[in-house]
């Protein structure tokens, strides 16, 4: 079956090459803002994959602490600064897709800004209902921008049929729950196994991806890509050094399943 085409030209190019996908987590502006464009353009260089940059909220219930705290000390002004958002797009050369809630991106509007301005190539967005979720990726498809799709035990089959029908890349989060647990159970492959049948979309594994030996498990599995985050941010916050050692074992781990 082929894959359904993204409607992002970079991220079609990007999947086109690569057999498997790396994407990881960093929150925007962090540490501050100069540093978070020097560690971009490191990590890019030490193999990171896919961008997912995590647009600053006040209230992120559903994270887990580190990507909390991480919250709480970046400045919010970026949110609408698209100064910081074009200099992000002229740092890195792979995918960037925003990861946010939808009180942020949505309900403000924010969300049309970037897609207009060209700055991002999807939008990672996971407390939208499927109808809203269409909606969205209908709208912004106009303007070359992919809206990811998500699959879960905790959703209704029916819309995890539907998701896997329609959108060219898919999130199946392993577990319910607030990010940032360890997560080895096998417990998504029932869900995996009936996604594969339906979808002919990128599937890509997120929630509790903590280490290489995971990652590389998931992808041995049948998974497109895995999407690590909070991992991503207790190396940062440990070292830079121990970071980009992470990606660049991650990089040499995937090119190798």
């Amino acid at each position: 079956m082929a894959k359904l085409q993204c409607f992002n030209k970079r991220n079609e190019a990007y999947f086109q090459k690569h057999k498997h996908s790396f994407v990881g987590f960093f929150t925007a502006g962090y540490p501050d803002k100069e540093q978070f464009f020097t560690y971009m353009k490191d990590a890019e260089s030490c193999g990171m994959g896919i961008f997912e940059i995590g647009f600053p909220t006040d209230d992120p219930y559903a994270d887990g602490e580190i990507i909390r705290k991480s919250y709480e000390v970046v400045d919010h002004g970026i949110r609408e600064d698209m100064d910081f958002w074009k200099r992000l797009r002229n740092t890195v050369e792979n995918p960037i897709w925003i990861m946010g809630y939808k009180k942020d991106l949505i309900d403000t509007g924010i969300y049309k800004k970037l897609a207009k301005n060209g700055v991002i190539d999807a939008f990672v967005i996971p407390d939208l209902e499927i109808e809203q979720r269409l909606e969205i990726l209908k709208e912004l498809k106009t303007f070359g921008v992919d809206t990811l799709g998500f699959i879960g035990d905790r959703m209704e089959w029916e819309n995890n049929y539907e998701t896997c029908e329609l959108f060219p890349i898919i999130y199946q989060q392993l577990y319910s729950g607030p990010t940032g647990c360890v997560n080895n159970t096998d417990t998504y492959k029932r869900l995996f196994h009936s996604a594969k049948e339906q979808s002919s979309g990128h599937l890509l594994a997120g929630f509790g991806i903590g280490t290489v030996e995971r990652a590389t498990q998931l992808l041995q599995d049948g998974f497109d890509g895995v999407i690590i985050g909070t991992a991503i941010m207790k190396k940062l916050n440990a070292s830079v050094e121990e970071l980009m050692t992470f990606l660049k074992n991650m990089e040499t781990a995937i090119e190798e399943v």
